[in-house]
């Protein structure tokens, strides 16, 4: 699946402006994805307390498969923005599926390490998605001269690969669950959790509000930046990218020492502050090298951070409320992508492809969710001694879940 999102993610933006559309379309139809992200949030965490991941992971890889294929073939923008409304939605099932799996079958001191290890196989096949999404853009404008059909074939491909998954998904052996009804939920559904422990999710949903919106006013449209800067190819844009994705897995992988020499809010915290002068840089250089090499170490440092944020979450997270709380924050990353490539677009239309005012803005924002972080994230650092209890009791219970996995085969 991490091939699967790269290669739209990718292409897409530079596909809409091949096809004529303005950066205002481009950021609505961006806007489209968050859009099915926050629509179908919350629904999913309601979804996951009364089925097995295995189905909802299967369900989630054939929607967006359908989605990616048939997207770039369609007549009008209306159309468009509507499968990606459908990529969104199939997104957000899997994100809010894939870290409380990941929390109930890791015990406590591989925790840190599964969480850095899922982001880096998630990112080493987006290297791989963004490679070849790149070669085959190139290979395809030269067979058939028409660059816009070419990106259409790419982003289909994305959609086949989304496609491929759906067989490991459907092999996936979960440790039994109950489902019952959450802690706090009084019998009564999913909407009593979230008013019982409103507290807690809310201090994580707001920097991720403020990091989704600043990330998705500038991001989107880096590709056209590289073009329209430097005149590089969608190709070699792909390229790019895949060396970020590169530098981002030895990031995840480094996550345990980190939070082992930091914690996981300094670590969060440096990580995104370190990210910054580098964005800086890429906003005002006209020099391509170093615009390629604060491109990548941005995307390295700033990234790191995601699954130390993920891990400190669940964590935190009362047994019964991890859905909810993976919900809530993929709801609050999704509210700013849904308003962030608007305002990105606009800004580009207004303000002559004036990327430099783009990325200041977007620095801005991120300083000060770095500092929310920091005040509201800090005092979850020292977690009760019931949640360390806790923890040691699923640290036993996921070694015999592994054991029994193991002999099944």
């Amino acid at each position: 699946m991490g091939a699967a999102q790269a290669v739209p993610w990718t292409m897409i933006p530079l596909l809409l402006d091949k096809l004529g559309y303005s950066k205002s379309d481009i950021g609505a139809v961006q806007s489209c994805d968050a859009w099915g992200k926050v629509l179908m949030a919350i629904p999913a965490a309601l979804i996951l307390s009364r089925r097995p991941t295995r189905g909802v992971l299967v369900s989630s890889a054939l929607l967006a498969a359908l989605a990616y294929c048939l997207l770039p073939w369609m007549p009008s923008l209306g159309w468009i923005m509507a499968l990606n409304l459908l990529a969104g939605a199939a997104w957000s099932v899997h994100y809010v599926a894939i870290a409380p799996f990941l929390f109930r079958n890791a015990g406590v001191q591989q925790q840190a390490r599964v969480f850095g290890l899922s982001e880096a196989v998630h990112t080493a096949a987006a290297v791989a998605g963004a490679f070849l999404g790149g070669r085959l853009s190139v290979i395809l404008t030269q067979q058939s001269g028409d660059e816009a059909r070419a990106l259409a074939w790419v982003v289909t491909s994305g959609g086949m690969m989304a496609l491929c998954a759906v067989w490991p998904y459907s092999r996936i052996k979960e440790a039994p669950r109950s489902f019952e009804r959450t802690a706090g939920s009084s019998g009564s559904g999913l909407l009593p959790v979230l008013r019982a422990h409103r507290g807690i999710l809310l201090r994580f949903a707001l920097p991720t509000w403020m990091i989704g919106f600043g990330a998705s006013m500038s991001i989107p449209f880096l590709g056209l930046y590289f073009h329209e800067r430097f005149d590089r190819s969608a190709g070699d844009y792909a390229n790019y990218q895949a060396l970020a994705s590169v530098l981002m897995t030895a990031g995840y992988l480094l996550t345990p020492f980190f939070i082992s020499r930091l914690g996981f809010v300094r670590s969060i915290v440096g990580l995104e502050l370190a990210s910054l002068p580098f964005f800086l840089l890429l906003a005002f250089t006209t020099s391509l090298p170093v615009a390629v090499a604060a491109f990548l170490l941005r995307a390295c440092l700033m990234n790191a951070a995601t699954p130390v944020i993920k891990n400190l979450s669940m964590r935190a997270a009362p047994e019964g409320v991890r859905e909810a709380q993976t919900a809530v924050t993929s709801l609050a990353n999704s509210l700013g992508w849904v308003l962030g490539p608007h305002v990105g677009g606009w800004i580009l239309d207004s303000g002559d492809n004036r990327y430099s005012s783009l990325m200041i803005a977007t620095t801005a924002i991120y300083v000060l969710a770095a500092l929310c972080t920091w005040r509201l994230l800090s005092p979850l650092e020292d977690r009760p001694r019931e949640h360390r209890q806790r923890d040691r009791e699923e640290d036993h219970d996921a070694g015999d879940i592994r054991e029994g996995c193991d002999q099944r085969g």
